[in-house]
């Protein structure tokens, strides 16, 4: 079979390092994997590490032109694929026209929740809406959020949408984690870490998170922040963290091409979000045993149980994530339990494998139906 992977990006990011780990897993499935991006990043060489051909679109004046689709167009007749799954939003809203045009089916990921999309971008999804023949979503919490979202055509969505959870291959990042020597990153060897990886931009919430670790009971001087990842907002975060008379305190690493070694040393790993899908991220670090502070989207989290897993805060709410850092900070046996808790949890629920075999099992359904009737 041949399968057409197509995202916007292959950037640092979730929907991305999702399928690099996805591809990775599938390489001696005895399917052929193409992958179309239109934006490069460090995802791309790892793709093409794997022996899997990659093609990159521009258009003449922008990504979003008309001669980007026409490319695309052209490279999808050329490889002519038995499935196309694509991937973020551009990707999902280019491939669906192409895909049906074609007779393709086509698979279209949801990694994020769509109540938090522009007005104009949600219009354009409407535009094409039903053409995918099926959506698969990250987290439940995504899928509710994207039928809401279009009500008005939920009946028929919900024949198309499934959950796939993300997962991770648990013993691949514990094999390329490193130790890494504290002191040359700043760090104390007693200091205890909050991290946070990811990128550093708004729908993070990390200016509210820096502004909850500088309440926290000054006596504690050997608490550090530690930021890995960058974005637009990294200047603004460093000026935060400087006004703040926190610039000792809280370290950003930028990206790094293994951010696996930093699970290793955090005490706590911390989202501020104001909105996610099911963090990449968050698996790794729920692999590495630590506990978790989160913010909840709805009244329950996807993955994690307050007090089981982790503490659960509502976003936005400054003193609730304030409290529930000092209260990891200081009992250390509620953080053992939730480490262990979490191992559990991952090793049960969110392997690679099991993800690579609801997709096979997904991408055989599609291939046997008429692709006449399946072009939505």
């Amino acid at each position: 079979m041949k399968i057409l992977h197509v995202i916007t990006s292959l950037k640092i990011g979730g929907a991305e390092s999702a399928l690099a780990n996805f591809l990775s897993a599938t390489i001696n499935d005895g399917n052929i994997h193409y992958v179309v991006y239109f934006y490069s990043g460090p995802n791309r060489e790892k793709i093409e590490n794997l022996g899997i051909k990659t093609f990159q679109i521009n258009g003449l004046f922008t990504k979003y032109d008309i001669f980007a689709y026409l490319k695309l167009k052209k490279i999808i007749k050329k490889i002519s694929p038995d499935l196309i799954h694509s991937s973020l939003w551009l990707a999902n809203f280019y491939s669906k026209f192409i895909a049906s045009s074609l007779k393709i089916p086509i698979i279209c990921d949801l990694h994020s929740n769509f109540l938090h999309d522009g007005r104009i971008r949600i219009f354009l999804e409407k535009l094409n809406l039903l053409k995918a023949d099926k959506y698969v979503a990250v987290s439940n919490n995504v899928k509710n959020g994207f039928l809401k979202c279009f009500q008005s055509q939920a009946e028929k969505l919900t024949g198309k949408i499934t959950v796939i959870e993300n997962g991770i291959d648990i013993n691949l990042i514990k094999s390329k984690s490193q130790d890494i020597d504290k002191s040359s990153l700043g760090f104390g060897e007693q200091d205890f870490v909050f991290g946070a990886v990811g990128r550093l931009e708004s729908i993070k919430s990390y200016d509210l998170l820096i502004r909850a670790f500088g309440l926290l009971k000054k006596d504690t001087n050997d608490i550090k922040l530690c930021f890995v990842g960058s974005g637009s907002q990294e200047i603004f975060l460093k000026e935060l963290v400087n006004s703040l008379g926190l610039s000792k305190k809280i370290i950003f690493m930028g990206n790094q091409t293994n951010p696996y070694s930093f699970y290793k040393f955090f005490d706590c790993f911390v989202i501020s979000s104001k909105s996610e899908g099911l963090s990449i991220a968050l698996l790794e670090a729920m692999a590495f045993g630590l506990p978790i502070i989160s913010t909840k989207y709805s009244d329950r989290h996807d993955i994690l149980e307050n007090n089981i897993n982790g503490l659960l805060v509502e976003p936005g709410n400054l003193l609730a994530l304030k409290n529930a850092m000092q209260k990891i900070y200081e009992d250390k046996g509620l953080r053992v339990l939730m480490g262990k808790n979490n191992i559990e949890l991952i090793e049960k629920r969110y392997s690679i494998e099991h993800v690579v075999n609801s997709y096979n099992k997904l991408y055989q359904k599609l291939i046997g139906l008429d692709p006449e009737s399946s072009s939505g």
